[in-house]
C-alpha cells in the first residue's frame, strides 16, 4: 500500500445526538492515500473500535473492521475519480434522494425550522422514556399533519417495551410514522411479531448489511457496508451518513446516487447531517442543511483546496 497520511478532526454538537451517547465532541480522522481521500469516524458507544485502534489497523496494513474497510473503499473510489479529473457527485446528482430532517431534540421550534427549510420527513431520536413524549409529539403532528416521522431508538428498548410503545401510539401519530428504526436488538421472530401486532414498519440500521428476506426497508451507511445491488430487489433503501465529516457525508450521498442510477428504490435519506454540528470551512461548502443535497465542488468527492491545505501526518 502507498504511504498513508491522516488528519484528526473534532465535530462539536450542541445537543446529545442519540440515545446511547451524551458526548458533545466527536473525533475522527481523514485519510490520504495517493490521490484519494477517505474518512474514519467511529461511534464506540455503538460498538465501533476506538479511533486509535482504527488508525493502528491502517498503520499495520491489516484492516479487520468494517469501518476501516469502508474508509479504504472510500479512498479508492475517490482516488480513481480524481485521477480522471471527474466529480463523483455531479455524475449522480440527479439520483441523490432528498433527506429527512434529523432532530436530536423534537421541539416545536426545531420542527418549525425544518418545515421552513422544506423538509417533509422528520427523524427524531427515541429512548426508553419515549412514551412520556407522545402527548408532545401528537401536538406537533396536529400542527403539521403533512409531515412523516421516523423514530430511531438505537436498540435501547426490549421487544416487550417496543410492543408497549406501539400500543400507546395515538392514532393520528401512528398514521404518520414511516418506520421505527432499531427499536430493540434485531431478532427475526420478535420483529415479525412487532410488525404483525402493531402494523408498523420496522427498519434496521445496526447490522443491516446482513440482509433478511422479510425486510422491506433497510437503513444503510455506505461507510460501513458495500451492498450488491442485485441483493436489493424488492427493498427500499434509506441511505444515511455516519454522522461524520462532510467528506464522509459526500460519500454517502454519492453512493446513494449511484444506487439510484442503477435502479435501486430509494426513500428519503439522512444525507444532511452537517447541520447537527458547529459550522466550519467544510460544512460551509455544503450550505444550509435542507432536503436537497448541495455538492461542495471539485473532483472526486470534492473539497480539493481544503484537503490540500490540511497539515497531514504520515501514518505509515
Amino acid at each position: 500500500m502507498e504511504p498513508i497520511y491522516h488528519w484528526k478532526y473534532t465535530l462539536k454538537s450542541n445537543r446529545n445526538l442519540n440515545a446511547v451517547s451524551s458526548r458533545r465532541e466527536f473525533e475522527g480522522a481523514l485519510l490520504r492515500i495517493g490521490e484519494g481521500f477517505g474518512c474514519l469516524h467511529p461511534w464506540p458507544e455503538l460498538g465501533d473500535p476506538e479511533l486509535e485502534d482504527l488508525l493502528i489497523e491502517f498503520g499495520a496494513n491489516e484492516l479487520v473492521s468494517d469501518l476501516a474497510k469502508g474508509a479504504l473503499r472510500m479512498v479508492r473510489i475517490d482516488s480513481a475519480a480524481r485521477e480522471r479529473g471527474e466529480s463523483l457527485i455531479d455524475s449522480v446528482k440527479r439520483y441523490i434522494p432528498e433527506s429527512h430532517a434529523t432532530l436530536p431534540e423534537c421541539s416545536m421550534g426545531a420542527v418549525e425550522e425544518s418545515v421552513e427549510r422544506g423538509y417533509s420527513v422528520v427523524k427524531v431520536k427515541g429512548d426508553r422514556e419515549f412514551r412520556g413524549q407522545l402527548a408532545h409529539l401528537e401536538e406537533i403532528v396536529r400542527r403539521w399533519p403533512q409531515l412523516s416521522w421516523r423514530i430511531d431508538f438505537n436498540e435501547v428498548m426490549t421487544s416487550e417495551e417496543t410492543l408497549a410503545l406501539c400500543q400507546s401510539l395515538p392514532r393520528n401519530l401512528r398514521e404518520r410514522i414511516d418506520f421505527l428504526e432499531d427499536p430493540c436488538p434485531w431478532n427475526r421472530e420478535q420483529w415479525a411479531l412487532i410488525r404483525k401486532t402493531s402494523g408498523l414498519e420496522l427498519a434496521r440500521d445496526r447490522g443491516s448489511h446482513h440482509l433478511e428476506p422479510e425486510e422491506r426497508i433497510v437503513v444503510i451507511k455506505p461507510s460501513r457496508a458495500d451492498l450488491d445491488v442485485e441483493d436489493l430487489e424488492g427493498k427500499t433503501l434509506v441511505v444515511t451518513s455516519n454522522m461524520d465529516h462532510p467528506l464522509g457525508q459526500c460519500f454517502a450521498a454519492q453512493q446513494a446516487g449511484s444506487m439510484g442510477l442503477e435502479g435501486v428504490s430509494l426513500s428519503s435519506g439522512g444525507l444532511q447531517t452537517h447541520g447537527l454540528f458547529e459550522p466550519d470551512q467544510f460544512t460551509e461548502r455544503l450550505g444550509i442543511a435542507g432536503p436537497s443535497f448541495t455538492a461542495p465542488g471539485g473532483v472526486g468527492l470534492g473539497f480539493d483546496d481544503l484537503l490540500q491545505k490540511l497539515p497531514w501526518k504520515r501514518l505509515s
